[in-house]
């Protein structure tokens, strides 16, 4: 399609990026080596946490947060919000996507969570968007969580507000 609209429109290619297991970024660096200049952009995003989805529905998300009960005697929704950003760091340091999707998609059944309640999550936070930022990413405004009744686009307006 590219080549047979090129003298009309600009067309870029490029693809959404998971991060289940490192099973996912090894796939990933393979495909993207084989195909080379063909995809133009990333759009980095994870939607899963100890290798489960957690966007698909309540019961899947508490499935998720329970993954990490009885861990190190921590709190399971930190221990959970950690995981969820060390993957999204490693899969950012990893590939630098140019533009970071759903930033804060780990609190979309508790959007009223307050990531500055978790001292170590907000610290992780800070850290990702000033990579990103450091590299050039665009970061997301998606408006979908406006159908999962949030108030805001997520990322959430605490996230927006990192300087």
């Amino acid at each position: 399609m590219k080549s047979l609209y090129a003298s009309g429109i600009t067309l870029l290619v490029g693809l959404e990026t998971e991060y289940i297991t490192e099973l996912d970024l090894q796939h990933l660096e393979t495909t993207l080596a084989a195909l080379k200049d063909k995809v133009e952009y990333l759009v980095g995003s994870v939607h899963h946490v100890n290798g489960i989805p957690i966007d698909f529905d309540m019961p899947t998300y508490e499935r998720a947060l329970g993954s990490f009960s009885g861990q190190n005697d921590g709190d399971p929704q930190e221990q959970f919000l950690l995981a969820y950003f060390e993957a999204q760091f490693e899969l950012m340091e990893r590939f630098k996507p140019e533009i970071i999707a759903h930033f804060d998609l780990c609190r979309l059944y508790c959007p009223s969570l307050r990531f500055r309640d978790y001292p170590a999550v907000w610290e992780r936070i800070k850290r990702n968007i000033r990579f990103g930022v450091g590299y050039g990413a665009l970061f997301e405004i998606n408006a979908a969580a406006f159908r999962k009744n949030w108030e805001t686009a997520y990322p959430g307006k605490d996230v927006l507000e990192v300087s």
